[in-house]
């Protein structure tokens, strides 16, 4: 039986593209790498796999990868100016997904939490979405499963760029330009983005009211929460900056080995501005500080600080070597990443709202080292794959003050706190994908990790404080049985294991030495969930495909913070489940027309001290659909999307700090005038719907945008 060999790398076809417009669901002609660690289609896949390609992403000219996610199903990405996670997948946080550039893991080092303005959007060839328990392929943080971003790799001979640029509502921009090209065995892709947007007003100021009979010095009218806060004004519009460059290349030795190289350096900020107050002087000009007479009992006093919002920055590098032999199925990649800055400023001794006053500044620059390597044999009807990897992560943690709030280079004195460490793991895996006959197929996984905690240490003014070095482990198991009853389709049934491993913060930062400030706690270990997952996906005839996933994950020792005899710390001390279903359909109505639809239902539980309570940050039920037209040179989108509200039944909606239910509807529109030129029109929120995700979102906002090809 003569062996099949692997594709170097995994490439969707550009006839393929063609057929996948829309992405989202099951298409037989799209693969896979992530799923499997092993190049195969999507619909022999025992999970459930969405491929957004670059197609989709120039379809919808996103702002920020999360635009991209949030029509797909399982996952939520909440609608305001969030700058980091904000997205969650089967009802867990970013820290429970393992996010991956070209296998280089994103989530960072410090809290395990993902910033996703800072991947640039322009040389993505696809993002794979693999949902499910994945800790038995890829270790920590792969709980509700795995996004890999691949980027582009196939170059033309000569030299190539393209250019773009785009603007839009609350002044947003989007530039950028590549250039690409392959000579001989060398290829390369170098690039360039930036993006800027001053944002909208989302957060608004609600300050303690207190009782006492200190003398009013200001008037106001002051809208009034249904939980009692009163709002006296706004931070104003949350701003963002994000400067990202890319190289890729690639050195191909012969067609079977080639070596790659990717780099990646981000630059990222944000910051309030324009600040508003509903309280007025006694001469009727904008007041932002006072006291405020609510009653003759009962008054809210506020400065300017309540007014001011904080200032972050933040640095990064990422590199990336692999090295790829398709001939014998072996991989080996060295990746670093170092967030050499990372924090935000803030202040609680404004002088004025001019941006004045003392403050101080919280950094935690971290860094994560990796080696991985796999082989794959094929043996009979077993396709065994085994590998090893070894991962380093360390984080420090400082603050200061500042004379001056806004000028991190203002410092006072020593740093008033800090506190560090790594964690250095270890691991092997196996996977055996042993085909039973024609119909049924089993896959067995697993994969041993071996942490250990080192170098924990924190200080709190001049009192240094050394941790115990300590270690942990985890084993990780899967199962999945797949049974193809006929051509196209799939039926399967999985269960695995797998876990998130406590971010270096949560094990050492030290806030102070009192009992109520949050105190380091080494002996955290990892979270460990079990999923169980039933699906079917089929591909009904050639216009239409469909699947249905049904999953289930229980989380034990869930890490919390809590205060356990006197002392505040996190600590391993509740459980959780989430529970639900994906449905995922496509059609094409014809030539020119296609649609796509997918609901995802999901009902979760905390468990706290022994109550067990349901988990109302969870949208219960989820929908989006959508149709696509391409005639000529033309392309429309239309997009529409339902979020159930994230919050208790009998809770007040329609009002700052509720989580409402939300319908949006995005419109695209395309336009090649040839083969180089392309304009773009994106509406997003199509009819102005106005609600709450705790903070205020953004009403409907225009794009206009170009890109050429030279």
């Amino acid at each position: 039986m003569q062996r099949k060999r692997a594709p170097k790398r995994t490439r969707t076809p550009q006839s393929l593209q063609k057929t996948c417009p829309l992405g989202g669901g099951h298409d037989l002609g799209e693969t896979t790498v992530t799923a499997t660690r092993i190049s195969e289609p999507v619909n022999k896949v025992p999970a459930n796999v969405t491929v957004i390609t670059a197609k989709d992403l120039e379809k919808r000219h996103v702002f920020s990868l999360r635009e991209a996610l949030e029509r797909e199903a399982g996952i939520y990405v909440s609608p305001t100016a969030d700058v980091k996670d904000g997205l969650s997948l089967r009802g867990f946080g970013g820290t429970n997904i393992l996010v991956m550039y070209n296998g280089q893991q994103l989530n960072n080092s410090f809290d395990g939490g993902v910033n996703w303005d800072s991947i640039p959007l322009d040389n993505i060839e696809r993002v794979e979405i693999v949902r499910g328990a994945g800790s038995s392929l890829y270790g920590g943080h792969a709980v509700a499963g795995v996004i890999n971003i691949i980027t582009k790799d196939k170059e033309k001979p000569g030299i190539h760029g393209e250019a773009n640029l785009s603007y839009g509502s609350n002044n947003t921009w989007k530039r950028g330009v590549q250039v690409s090209g392959s000579e001989g065995r060398v290829s390369f892709r170098l690039g360039y983005e930036k993006r800027t947007s001053d944002g909208w007003a989302g957060y608004f100021v609600t300050p303690r009211v207190s009782s006492g009979n200190k003398a009013g010095t200001v008037t106001g009218d002051l809208p009034q929460a249904a939980n009692g806060r009163y709002i006296i004004g706004s931070r104003g519009a949350k701003d963002k900056k994000s400067e990202n460059t890319f190289l890729d290349l690639k050195y191909a030795f012969d067609a079977e080995r080639s070596l790659d190289y990717t780099y990646m350096h981000n630059s990222y900020r944000y910051s309030y501005h324009d600040p508003f107050t509903y309280l007025k002087n006694p001469d009727g000009t904008p007041a932002f500080s006072g006291i405020l007479r609510l009653s003759p009992k009962r008054y809210i006093e506020v400065d300017p600080s309540d007014y001011l919002g904080y200032n972050g920055e933040r640095g990064q590098d990422i590199h990336k070597l692999r090295y790829e032999d398709a001939k014998n199925d072996f991989k080996v990649g060295v990746g670093y990443s170092d967030t050499y800055k990372d924090g935000y400023s803030s202040t609680g001794d404004a002088t004025s709202i001019n941006w004045t006053g003392a403050g101080g500044r919280t950094e935690y620059p971290n860094q994560n080292y990796n080696v991985d390597l796999q082989k794959k044999w094929q043996i009979r009807n077993n396709t065994l794959l085994a590998g090893a990897a070894w991962m380093k992560d360390t984080m420090r943690y400082r603050s200061y003050r500042l004379s001056n709030w806004m000028d991190w280079r203002s410092v006072v004195g020593a740093p008033t706190m800090q506190s560090g460490g790594s964690i250095i793991s270890t691991a092997l895996f196996v996977q055996d994908e042993l085909a039973l006959d024609a119909r049924w197929k089993l896959q067995l996984g697993l994969r041993y990790d071996k942490f250990n905690k080192q170098d924990g240490y924190s200080y709190v003014k001049n009192v240094r404080k050394d941790y115990e070095d300590r270690t942990f482990s985890a084993w990780s198991p899967k199962l999945a049985i797949s049974y193809e009853p006929q051509k196209d389709t799939l039926v399967f049934l999985s269960f695995g294991k797998s876990f998130n491993p406590p971010s270096i913060y949560k094990l050492y930062r030290r806030a102070g030495d009192k009992m109520s400030s949050v105190q380091a706690n080494p002996e955290l270990t990892p979270e460990t969930s079990t999923t169980y997952e039933l699906g079917v996906k089929q591909k009904i005839n050639k216009n239409t495909s469909y699947g249905v996933t049904l999953f289930r994950v229980a989380t034990d020792d869930k890490i919390a913070l809590a205060t356990l005899g006197g002392v505040k710390a996190y600590y391993n001390m509740n459980s959780a489940m989430v529970k639900g279903m994906e449905l995922e359909v496509k059609h094409r109505l014809s030539r020119d027309w296609r649609t796509y639809l997918n609901y995802t239902f999901e009902s979760g539980e905390l468990t706290y001290g022994g109550v067990t309570e349901r988990n109302w940050d969870i949208p219960k039920h989820m929908l989006n659909f959508g149709v696509d037209y391409t005639h000529g040179n033309f392309n429309g989108v239309l997009d529409a999307q339902y979020v159930g509200a994230r919050q208790s039944v009998d809770s007040i909606t329609g009002e700052y700090g509720s989580e409402d239910s939300f319908f949006l509807t995005n419109l695209y529109l395309n336009y090649n005038v040839d083969k180089n030129l392309k304009l773009q029109l994106a509406v997003r929120n199509l009819f102005d719907r106005n609600f709450y995700a705790y903070e205020a979102t953004s009403g409907r906002t225009y794009t206009l945008g170009a890109s050429y090809a030279f």
